[in-house]
This record gives structure tokens, C-alpha cells and sequence, in this order.
């Protein structure tokens, strides 16, 4: 069963999903033989992680407070008062500081944390060291073929997505029918046939089904048309 990848995006997710999974590590049974030092640098990460993101929020608005300030030294009315500087205030509790590259230290410990006997699925999903599974609808599947010249014959190239490959179609010249052509497992195919009459240039079209195993599956392909 395929499964999307279990960090998610963007900062604000990633550092409520870190202080989850370290609270779920550290009340993980002793039998786990988690390490204390791993527990207390996955508590150190998450709050250097959560601290920073604070920090950039704190010197957004001090940003927005020069601005006025500077707004007014420049085009505010003229006063006895002295306009005094903004003051940076950095987020209370600042925390220990920690090593650059938490996210690969992370991935690294939760590879050695998937290896263990005791982590079944459901305690994977708990810790959230497990991505949502991928459903994949093979019936609405359809390819597409992207045609060129390349030395002589025709390169053709497609996006195999979750199937295993396609059955190639092809008509040309004045064929009224398209004939499989090919099944194809890589991601492109190379029609080297000559034309139908040598010296006369052809039009050479193409539509494909996706097939997984060697069943044919989805939709049928559009028609992708070419001379040669």
C-alpha cells in the first residue's frame, strides 16, 4: 500500500507536527529502548523550530513599526516631541540552541523508529510517521503522448504515473485503422517503421491506454498526430 510522505508542508505544519511526534516519542514505553539523549534532542528541535518561526513573526511586526516610524519622521506633522525608535522585543523563553538540519535529523531517527518490532501501523499513524495512503482511481487514468522528430524517426514519451506502462496504437498515411503498435513499459518508444510510400511524407497518429500488469485500464488517450 503506497502512502504520500508523512512531513507536511510548509513551517507552521512542520513545527506542530515535530512537538507532536516528540511528545509521542517521549511516552513511549521503556521497551522501545529509546535513547533519553534521543527524546531530549527531538524536545530541543522542536523548540528551536517553534521559537524561530515566533522570532520571525516578532520581527515582521517591528518591520511594520519602522515602517510607520519612518512614515512619520518623513511626513508627519511637525511637533516639539521627539518620535522615539521602535524596540525590537524578541518572544519570551528563549530556548537552547540547537545544530542546523533538524528535518534530515528527524527523518533519520524516524527510519530507525519504523525498523522497530513495536511499531505497528496504528502507532505509526499515532505518532504521525505515517502519510495518508494514496488511493489511486485507475478507471479516470488517460495518457498523454508527446511526439518529435529525433534521428530519422519519431520519439515518443509519456508520464507513467501508477501504471506500469501503455499499449501503444498507431495509424498512418492513409490507414483507416489503428493497430497496436506496441506495449511499452518505458517512458518512451521509438517509431522507426519507414513511410508507407518511401520519399512521401506521412501523417503518423497515436492514442495509448494505460495498462497495469498487462491489463488495460483508464481511458483511452486522445489522438496525437505528427508528419514525417
Amino acid at each position: 500500500m503506497k502512502h504520500k510522505y508523512y512531513l507536511p508542508d510548509g513551517d507552521d505544519p512542520r513545527a506542530t507536527w515535530l512537538s507532536t511526534l516528540a511528545t509521542g516519542v517521549g511516552a513511549l514505553p521503556a521497551a522501545w529502548n529509546i535513547l533519553p539523549a534521543q527524546i531530549t534532542s527531538l524536545h530541543n528541535d522542536a523548540n528551536a523550530f517553534k521559537y524561530d518561526l515566533l522570532m520571525i513573526e516578532a520581527a515582521a511586526k517591528f518591520d511594520k513599526g519602522c515602517t510607520a516610524n519612518k512614515n512619520e519622521l518623513r511626513d508627519g506633522p511637525v511637533a516639539t516631541a521627539v518620535l522615539a525608535f521602535p524596540a525590537f522585543t524578541p518572544p519570551p523563553g528563549a530556548p537552547i540552541p540547537v545544530q542546523p538540519g533538524i528535518f534530515v535529523r528527524v527523518a533519520l531517527f524516524v527510519a530507525q523508529l519504523k525498523k522497530n518490532d513495536l511499531c505497528t501501523e496504528a502507532i505509526q499513524i499515532a505518532l504521525g510517521i505515517q502519510g495518508e495512503e494514496i488511493v489511486i482511481d485507475f478507471t479516470t487514468m488517460q495518457p498523454t503522448l508527446t511526439l518529435h522528430h529525433e534521428g530519422g524517426h519519431i520519439h515518443i514519451s509519456y508520464v507513467r504515473t501508477h501504471a506500469d506502462g501503455i499499449y501503444l496504437f498507431g495509424e498512418r498515411g492513409t490507414e483507416t485503422e489503428f493497430t497496436l503498435l506496441a506495449t511499452i513499459t518505458k517512458t518512451t518508444f521509438n517509431d522507426t517503421r519507414p513511410n508507407l510510400i518511401v520519399g512521401q511524407a506521412e501523417n503518423r497518429r497515436y492514442r495509448a491506454f494505460f495498462m497495469v500488469g498487462d491489463v488495460m485500464v483508464g481511458i483511452e488517450s486522445a489522438v496525437f498526430s505528427i508528419n514525417c
